[in-house]
């Protein structure tokens, strides 16, 4: 089984967007950022589903909280690497 691990612009990316929703509401940004996490534990069973976008990145779109999460798939070492994530609006 595939492992997940966070590079550490990713690991602060989600420090940043629990801290700055936590300002607001502490319950929320626990929420949220429990919702992050368990969309990213999806990509162990399902890592080839989301779409390929620039090389070897794939992205995949929390559509709830309206976060996409940047991520690559290391074969050699069973590994996902989350790279980056961040919050999207809709331009429509």
């Amino acid at each position: 089984m595939y492992k997940i691990k966070f590079i550490k612009s990713s690991r602060e990316e989600m420090k940043n967007i629990f801290s700055y929703i936590y300002l607001d509401s502490p319950f929320v940004a626990i929420k949220v950022y429990n919702q992050i996490l368990n969309t990213i534990s999806y990509l162990k069973d399902f890592k080839y589903l989301w779409v390929k976008f620039y090389w070897e990145y794939r992205k995949l779109v929390n559509s709830k909280h309206r976060f996409t999460i940047i991520y690559k798939i290391d074969e050699e070492n069973q590994t996902i690497m989350i790279v980056s994530i961040f919050k999207y609006k809709n331009t429509f």
